[in-house]
């Protein structure tokens, strides 16, 4: 599960890359597009990283 989680942060890392190099070319097309990606690894991120601290058990 680790594996997995940084196969998807360099995910997230690489669209931070293309988004900034587009801004800078001034290139906004697919900008939404590239946004909705980046949210949606972010989420999948935040998702693994609950599911992977372990739980308390509170009474």
């Amino acid at each position: 599960m680790q594996n997995y989680l940084e196969k998807l942060k360099e995910q997230h890392r690489m669209l931070n890359r293309k988004i900034d190099n587009r801004k800078a070319a001034g290139s906004q097309s697919d900008m939404p597009r590239l946004k909705r990606m980046r949210l949606r690894l972010k989420d999948q991120i935040s998702a693994l990283k609950q599911q992977m601290q372990p739980r308390s058990t509170s009474r």
